[in-house]
């Protein structure tokens, strides 16, 4: 089973631990690294486990080798919603990064259940998916905790990054900013 699937069954509060990371996306800005709250067998008790998706995935495995099988059944595919185009995006001011591994990061947020959390900034930033020098970052510039309704807002911020930076080439970075004070980066990265 893909790591792609796995994220269908994350369960829950993607909440943000303070941990250092290497480096924050903005020089000046705070970074958080997300805690996800899971069931490692079906039914069974509930973890918090630190990390990307890709890692939460990872430390699944160690504690339940049978993970993806244990929770093939509930894995759904999931439609891409249409996105509005927004007005407010900054295209390759990041190191870039390889469109196709972007896109795995943007399949794996969108599988993630739970409403995901931000602490308060300005400034605070949590790096939700991360995997061959490929980085999807959700910041908050809002002074009190930004919930969104799903891990899909963040997904859709990438994909707009995606849909509208890409001129020639393989590789791409940009920042989409909302009108509610948060924004989501796509650039390369160490992972």
């Amino acid at each position: 089973m893909r790591l792609t699937q796995f994220a269908s069954i994350l369960a829950a509060g993607f909440v943000a631990a303070v941990q250092a990371l290497d480096e924050s996306p903005i020089p000046g800005y705070g970074v958080q690294e997300p805690s996800w709250e899971v069931e490692t067998t079906p039914g069974g008790p509930k973890m918090i486990l630190n990390g990307t998706v890709q890692q939460v995935h990872a430390q699944l495995l160690e504690i339940n080798p049978n993970y993806d099988d244990d929770f093939a059944a509930v894995l759904e595919k999931r439609e891409t919603p249409v996105l509005d185009k927004r007005d407010d995006i900054k295209c390759n001011n990041w190191p870039k990064a390889r469109r196709g591994d972007i896109e795995a990061g943007i399949k794996h947020l969108r599988g993630v259940s739970g409403q995901p959390s931000n602490g308060p900034g300005p400034g605070n930033c949590g790096r939700v998916s991360c995997s061959w020098g490929a980085a999807i970052w959700w910041c908050n510039d809002n002074t009190f905790t930004k919930v969104l309704p799903s891990f899909n807002n963040i997904a859709d911020g990438a994909q707009v990054v995606l849909n509208n930076c890409q001129r020639g080439g393989v590789k791409l970075s940009g920042q989409d900013f909302h009108s509610d004070n948060w924004n989501v980066i796509v650039r390369g990265d160490s992972c």
